[in-house]
Order: structure tokens, then sequence, then C-alpha cells
């Protein structure tokens, strides 16, 4: 629920290792109406002719649908094969910016919250993992992707606010969770962006780890570096395994996803 700690950092780039190194056949969603994942691995010019031709995540759920006129997309029509021709098994369906738009078109639509869930279950078979990244709140877009998991993870920078709102998303979730009726668990918490000369930050993750109301969340080990590498790659639309795997936040997410899997039971 709050911005900047890494989400998108971190479903490109555990999802490109998921693929290249695991052999796992992924499918990136992108529920952000701000396109970052699509735009991580796939160039602006690319995603404008795909946006074009095809569709994305805001035809899937139908935003706008009634005023166009058009027919509901078939979901497997969106998704981009390969994305990236290096990491062969990483599949995306990028994001548009009409997204934005979702709330004020569902708003009348029962079971809005579903509608991912049942487009999705005929390709699930085709994949190992499905890995959504969301906006930082929990409207409709998020709601899909929460009803569609079985498991969420969380990103988050080891500062104050960011604490705050890690209980917050923990007591909305279970309010959620109840009053639509869906089952997930929570995979874990994930420090991301972390200077290691500030004392503050390694107080802090020490901290909440200790946390006696904190003690249902799994904190994974491995913590994402504050680094320059992992800023970089998305310029090139690239996961930092591509744009340069020597990097310490590469072996960091590296890592990261061996723990992520782990965690999985895969």
């Amino acid at each position: 629920m709050k911005g900047g700690v890494g989400k998108t950092t971190c479903a490109v780039n555990i999802a490109a290792y998921l693929a290249r190194e695991h052999q796992k056949r992924v499918l990136l969603v992108d529920l952000d109406p701000q396109t970052n994942a699509s735009l991580s691995v796939m160039t602006e010019k690319r995603w404008t002719k795909w946006q074009d031709d095809h569709g994305t995540m805001a035809d899937i759920l139908e935003v706008d649908s009634k005023r166009r006129g058009a027919e509901a997309f078939k979901l497997k029509d969106c998704i981009i094969h390969d994305v990236l021709e290096e990491i062969p098994g990483l599949d995306l369906i990028p994001s548009h910016l009409k997204l934005t738009f979702l709330d004020l078109d569902l708003a009348a639509r029962p079971g809005r919250e579903r509608i991912f869930t049942r487009k999705l279950e005929k390709m699930k078979p085709e994949y190992d993992i499905v890995i959504c990244d969301c906006a930082p709140n929990l409207m409709t877009g998020t709601q899909n992707a929460l009803y569609a998991s079985d498991s969420f993870f969380i990103p988050m920078q080891p500062d104050f606010l960011s604490s705050i709102g890690l209980e917050l998303l923990l007591d909305r979730l279970a309010y959620l969770r109840k009053s639509l009726e869906f089952k997930i668990s929570c995979l874990g918490a994930a420090f991301t962006r972390v200077r290691a000369h500030l004392h503050y930050h390694q107080d802090t993750m020490t901290r909440l780890r200790d946390k006696p109301g904190l003690k249902r969340i799994h904190f994974f080990d491995t913590v994402i570096p504050e680094n320059i590498k992992l800023a970089e790659a998305p310029m090139e639309s690239r996961p930092i395994a591509l744009h340069d795997a020597s990097a310490t936040g590469a072996e960091a997410f590296r890592d990261l996803t061996v723990e992520f899997l782990e965690r999985l039971g895969r």
C-alpha cells in the first residue's frame, strides 16, 4: 500500500530468475496503470504496437468496453509469449493507463473482483507460477489479483512509514478475505532498497523481525540492497539478470528467488 518500495522491481526480477535459472513457466501480469513492469521488459514502442494490435489488462478487465462496443478480449490473446528473447518461458500480460478508470467503470458490476480469476482459469495449466504486479492500493485491480492468487508477497523498505503500512496492509487483507470470501496466505516480506551502512535500516529490520505483532509474518533472509544497477535496468527494458548479472542487486535477487521457491514448496 506504499509506493516506491520495490514492488515492480521484485516482481520483474523474481519472474526473470524463475524462468532463466529455474526453468519455470512464468506469467508476469501487470495490473498497475503506470505500466512499469511492462516497460521493464519491453520498449515503449513495442508496448504501443502491442496494445494497438492485441490487448492489455485493461481489455481483459473490460475497462471502457461498453462505450467502445467491443467484445470482451480473451486473456490468451493478450499474452506476449517469451517477452524477452534471452529468457524463454517468461510471458507477459501488459498493463495500460486505462486501468486508472477501472473502479469507475466497474463500480456497479457484481463480482467485479472475480473477472481475472474466471479468465485466468483456462490458462493456469500452461504456467508453473503467475506473478501479479499491483498498484499500491487495494482497489478493484489489486482485488482481482488477490482473488486469483494463492499467496501474496510483501516488499518493504526498512523505515518507519513502511512498518506502519505493513500492519495496515495485513489488517485490510484480513477484512477483504472475510468480506469477499477468498483464501490467500502470506508468502512473506522481503526488505528492499536497504542501505547496509545505515544503522537505522539494520535496527529497523531487527525490530520488525522481533516485533510480537508481526510474528505471523515470515521475513526472508535475503535483503535487496539499494543498487544503481537495479535502477538502470528498466531504462534498457531488461531485468537485472540481463542488464548486469554481476551486480550486487543481481546476486541478491538470485538468492531471493531461491528462497521464494522454497517458500512455495517448489
